[in-house]
């Protein structure tokens, strides 16, 4: 009997990594999560680690070895430039555990895949990060965004963790209109003063961008301070959007995607940005993802290979 064939899909955003084992067929076989896999925030040895890790698990799972799985696609933020690539597929090398063929690609690019199938659209990216890739009829892709949360990542689950900190500061020193959002950070980041949240965020130990989900619920909440940093946050979005049609000139509408931790559940936040999409550009249609994004890894892998 031949040896069934696989080919594995990893998606690695700032938070979470997902990788599915998928056969021949399309069919997925097997799903594990782990931590965060971005090089930028956790390193290329921990990160390198953990994708073995999933790689074994994903095997076990499935009652299958590692010599069964033919190719393996990376989609993972932070690794969107060459020189990133690079060095990722050098420290998986240092594993020396022997590996099938693997394909680096930024967690964007493998989003894009899954959510028209291959097919042609926008995706508009916005977890801890933030960034929108597209696909004209042609197969050119075009990307905006993405450049890290200190140089941009606008509209991401940091950016408004950040605004949302500076104006609870501002508040608290007189400086700008009294809001909730310094007693949700206390709560939020289990400190007793503004000086202990301070020194958790310079010491590194404090996630910034998983305080977005403190400032949408202050907004619902009617907390205009925190309103406000939402609206202004979901413009930036729209923009990137805005900026990649203006790029592409679609000869008919065009299908967006909204995918990431802040934009693929039901919140104030991905309603503000779904209107302010919607009213100024009238050329789209938003529509939801086909696959998941470990998917569009897997799909990228069975046509690299023409399994």
């Amino acid at each position: 009997m031949e040896k069934k064939k696989y080919v594995l899909g990893v998606d690695g955003g700032g938070t979470q990594t997902t990788a599915i084992l998928v056969g021949l067929d399309g069919a997925v076989v097997a799903e594990e999560k782990s931590v965060s896999t971005n090089i930028q925030i956790v390193g290329v040895e921990k990160a390198t680690k953990t994708i073995i890790k999933l790689i074994f698990a994903c095997c076990k799972k499935a009652g299958c070895d590692i010599n069964s799985i033919k190719s393996i696609v990376l989609g993972l933020a932070g690794a969107g430039r060459l020189s990133d690539k690079k060095i990722l597929l050098e420290g998986l090398k240092k594993s020396q555990i022997l590996l099938p063929a693997v394909t680096v690609e930024n967690d964007a690019r493998i989003a894009l895949e899954a959510a028209f199938a291959s097919s042609y659209g926008i995706v508009l990216i916005a977890g801890t990060g933030s960034i929108a890739l597209s696909k004209d009829e042609a197969g050119k892709i075009f990307r905006l965004g993405g450049w890290g949360r200190i140089l941009g990542d606008e509209g991401s689950g940091y950016t408004i963790g950040l605004k949302a900190l500076n104006a609870a500061i501002r508040a608290y020193e007189g400086r700008a209109d009294k809001t909730t959002l310094l007693n949700l950070a206390l709560e939020h980041f289990e400190c007793k003063s503004l000086d202990d949240i301070i020194s958790k965020i310079y010491t590194g130990s404090a996630d910034i961008a998983s305080f977005a989900t403190k400032v949408i619920k202050a907004s619902t909440e009617f907390d205009h301070v925190a309103h406000n940093i939402l609206f202004n946050q979901a413009n930036e979005l729209a923009d990137l959007v805005r900026a990649l049609i203006s790029q592409m000139h679609p000869k008919r509408k065009m299908p967006v995607a909204l995918m990431g931790g802040l934009l693929e559940t039901e919140n104030v936040y991905s309603k503000m940005v779904k209107e302010r999409i919607a009213r100024s550009l009238p050329q789209i249609i938003i529509q939801k993802p086909k696959f998941p994004a470990a998917f569009g890894a897997a799909i990228m892998g069975l046509k690299a290979f023409e399994f």
